[in-house]
């Protein structure tokens, strides 16, 4: 079924539908994340949606970090996302809630952290459905949904996490089938640092008293969660790794790895063993999301 609109653009119902359905559950989407969630020709990809941003439905931006590239090379560094029309087009599909907010002017300073969540989102997807046995049961990145606080003695800590994700294993027995998990992406080195501690250090200390006073199982729940940091480099992920050890945090439920297992185009070693934990990475124990 189609919709006419404005010009020579027709709305496909089914595969239009689809298209807005992504850019709401992912919010920052690249052309190859499009090819991937619809199995089309990139070039087709390519085209239809220049055509939403011609209807304004979707917006576009470059990666800060592509905008020297030569002229003529091809036109996937390209990030879209929805307008205002195309959110309040999600919103009366129900792809959407009042969660969701339009942001007219993305900072170019966030746009590379938003759309590795949009690129570990869609691998983690990709190689959970590939399993056959583990599904992603969850997936919630609104900051609106996210925040929220935790107190603990004269201390109050922020919980605001860069997404939470639910796994389900069919293959374990029922009462351990779904294992919960916190993502945060770190793309700077720790700063803030207030009697000794840096801005990371507090978050993660907050995420350990979040669980130790039951506020997640009250706000989730959930009986128990994992949190995921992701650093650009390996070396990194050890330095945060070692730094947490020694701030007397060198407890499993803290995993640490970097953004090259995150790949779209082998998204199955998202789920190898590539995580370490303050705990034991010492003895190189290493973790992994398919187990």
């Amino acid at each position: 079924m189609t919709t006419h609109t404005r010009g020579n653009f027709y709305f496909k119902k089914d595969a239009d539908g689809q298209i807005i359905k992504w850019f709401a559950e992912y919010h920052y989407l690249q052309p190859v994340h499009v090819q991937l969630l619809s199995r089309r020709n990139i070039v087709s990809v390519r085209r239809r949606l220049r055509k939403h941003c011609d209807q304004g439905i979707l917006t576009r931006t470059t990666v800060p970090f592509a905008r020297k590239a030569p002229i003529g090379s091809p036109p996937d560094q390209y990030v879209y996302y929805l307008t205002r029309t195309g959110l309040a087009l999600a919103r009366a599909r129900g792809f959407a809630d009042d969660h969701s907010r339009y942001n007219p002017e993305k900072s170019q300073a966030l746009l590379p952290h938003d759309l590795f969540l949009s690129t570990f989102h869609l691998a983690l997807y990709l190689a959970t459905e590939a399993t056959g046995a583990l599904h992603l049961a969850l997936w919630e990145q609104r900051r609106a949904v996210l925040q929220d606080s935790v107190r603990s003695g004269y201390n109050r800590y922020s919980i605001n996490p860069d997404a939470i994700f639910f796994l389900k294993d069919d293959a374990r027995p029922k009462e351990e089938q779904t294992s919960y998990f916190f993502l945060e992406y770190e793309r700077s080195r720790p700063s803030g640092h207030q009697q000794g501690e840096s801005n990371f250090i507090r978050k993660m200390r907050g995420f350990y008293e979040y669980h130790l006073t039951g506020a997640d199982a009250k706000r989730w729940g959930i009986p128990n969660f994992y949190v995921l940091t992701i650093t650009p480099t390996r070396e990194r992920a050890l330095n945060l790794c070692q730094t947490m050890k020694e701030c007397e945090l060198p407890f499993k439920r803290f995993w640490f790895t970097d953004a090259s297992h995150v790949s779209l185009e082998a998204p199955a070693q998202i789920l190898d063993k590539i995580f370490f934990t303050p705990k034991d990475f010492e003895q190189g124990i290493l973790y992994s999301l398919g187990t």
